[in-house]
């Protein structure tokens, strides 16, 4: 396979381990309402379309109402805990850094922006990526194809030059929706049997085997 002119990368679960930082903050804010706190591995399941829909799922139908209380609780406990306990994932800055010798690197996610360039900031890593984008206000999240389609205007790459890697559903479907191959980091069985529906090109199991996988330019 040629070697792609632009990986775009998803970050939550992909680049990053953000979980216990997001699941404590979620468990802040429920516990800041005076509802029960969730599961970690709960909280986690609701990962992947933004803090919005996190929060929504983690209050759930029965205390919507709480939801612009929630989620000030939520960033409030964030804004100060957002790297306690978050790091890069196995294998992602030596990964990083072989593709950008000879590619263009961006980040696509579903979270914050200011919260996605300070997590890379302060993980060491931000400046390897040409663009970071995140969720930001009137922004149509992933799967949404706009946000991906403007990133590749900005860094002058094809939809045939480009390729989407994450661990969701969120990073297919955009893939497809733009016409650009996708790969699926799908570091459990489970994981693998329940995305490969969805048709990613690619199927990985450690971020390390990506680089191998194309040609040398």
């Amino acid at each position: 396979m040629k070697r792609p002119s632009l990986f775009v990368f998803d970050l939550d679960g992909t680049l990053v381990d953000s979980r216990s930082d997001l699941a404590n903050a979620a468990n802040a804010a429920l516990k800041g309402l005076g509802l029960p706190t969730l599961p970690n591995e709960t909280i986690i399941s609701y990962v992947g379309d933004g803090i919005d829909a996190l929060i929504r799922r983690c209050l759930g139908p029965d205390h919507e109402a709480a939801f612009p209380e929630a989620k000030a609780l939520f960033a409030e406990h964030y804004r100060e805990h957002f790297l306690d306990n978050t790091t890069l994932l196995p294998g992602v800055l030596e990964t990083l850094r072989a593709l950008r010798e000879v590619s263009q690197l961006a980040v696509l996610t579903n979270k914050s922006e200011p919260y996605a360039v300070k997590i890379l900031e302060g993980l060491g890593v931000a400046n390897l990526f040409s663009e970071i984008v995140g969720e930001r206000d009137g922004q149509v999240p992933k799967p949404d194809p706009a946000v991906l389609k403007g990133i590749m205007e900005r860094l002058n790459t094809s939809r045939n030059e480009t390729l989407m890697i994450g661990d969701g559903k969120n990073d297919i479907l955009v893939a497809k929706a733009v016409g650009c191959p996708s790969c699926l980091i799908a570091d459990t069985v489970e994981k693998e049997r329940a995305l490969a529906p969805y048709g990613p090109d690619i199927i990985i199991h450690r971020m390390n085997e990506l680089p191998n996988l194309f040609e040398e330019p």
